[in-house]
């Protein structure tokens, strides 16, 4: 299949999810700092907006899962969603150090309204869900320490960044810049 065929066939998969039932998610998050003075990893913090999960899971009322994770294309990461067999939490549940599951239940629940899928050259690196008319927004990126301990916000990365808020992703300093996108 030709690499715009393989997108195509990505961004049909996320399209799908149109009038879903999402009844519960789920995800592996990734801790934003490995360590922090209190000791051990941080997971969350006020001045980050979004969730960083290796992978995010949802379960449908029709009694599947899909999950979205991220596929690697040359240097860049874009998002990939799955049908997954279970909702995998039996293989995660052991996870300890700067990885941790859990329920998500900040996340909105209820049938899936629209999907709108964003390319950034031939990479899927964002997708918009509008699950009971609130937006969630689902890029491919990941938050790294720098030497002065602030977290760099880097798009097309390897994680599934989640955000509850639109206006969030926007206010962010991106690296590389979170340019204008082709719809997919």
């Amino acid at each position: 299949m030709a690499r715009d065929g393989w997108i195509a066939e990505r961004v049909r998969e996320f399209g799908q999810l149109r009038g879903q039932h999402i009844t519960a998610w789920m995800g592996v998050e990734m801790a934003l700092r490995e360590e922090i003075a209190a000791g051990g990893p941080q997971f969350e913090d006020p001045s980050v907006p979004c969730l960083q999960l290796l992978t995010l899971g949802a379960s449908l009322s029709d009694g599947t899962f899909v999950t979205v994770g991220t596929y690697q294309d040359d240097s860049a990461w874009g998002l990939w969603l799955r049908r997954a067999a279970s909702d995998y939490s039996a293989d995660r549940a052991g996870m300890a150090g700067t990885y941790r599951m859990r329920t998500l239940s900040e996340l909105p629940t209820g049938e899936v309204d629209g999907v709108s899928t964003f390319l950034d050259e031939e990479i899927l690196a964002e997708v918009v869900l509008h699950v009971q008319g609130r937006p969630l927004l689902l890029m491919a990126g990941e938050l790294y320490e720098s030497a002065q301990q602030r977290l760099v916000f880097t798009r097309c990365d390897e994680s599934v960044l989640v955000f509850t808020d639109l206006s969030a992703a926007e206010s962010v300093d991106w690296v590389p810049e979170r340019r204008e996108l082709t719809q997919g």
